[in-house]
């Protein structure tokens, strides 16, 4: 192992998987992160990152990265701290159960995707409180 992945395995005779350990944001979604957490007066960027991840399974956003993508020089947080009980893996694996890569790579590309893009929706004034994400 590089240090970047943990072993883990679903079940006691079910091979290890090898997922990341560590998410990061890229400089730009880091950012737009921290616009949100000001926006809907969330407690940190972490929340912001959260919320983001559930906006992009909300809208579609693929799960792929895209080209550009960009380098992880934004905060860094270790995957128990993102999502410490394992929910958010399990939902995007339970959303899309073919997917073949690190979930949790997955739910980076979506935490900072998702941030851009709502951080992009609350520039515009589509979104402007937590409730207008409900609809």
């Amino acid at each position: 192992m590089n240090g970047e992945t943990v072993g883990l395995s679903e079940s006691d005779d079910a091979p290890m998987k090898a997922y990341k350990k560590n998410m990061a944001f890229t400089s730009a979604a880091e950012s737009a992160a921290k616009r949100i957490k000001d926006q809907f007066n969330l407690t940190d960027v972490l929340d912001a990152g959260r919320l983001s991840i559930a906006y992009a399974l909300r809208e579609g956003i693929p799960v792929e990265r895209a080209p550009g993508f960009g380098p992880m020089s934004g905060s860094n947080y270790n995957v128990g701290s993102v999502d410490p009980d394992g929910e958010l893996r399990d939902l995007l694996l339970a959303l899309r159960p073919g997917l073949n890569e690190d979930p949790y790579r997955v739910l980076e590309t979506l935490m900072n995707d998702g941030a851009l893009k709502l951080d992009a929706e609350v520039s515009s004034a589509s979104i402007l409180s937590l409730r207008d994400l409900l609809n």
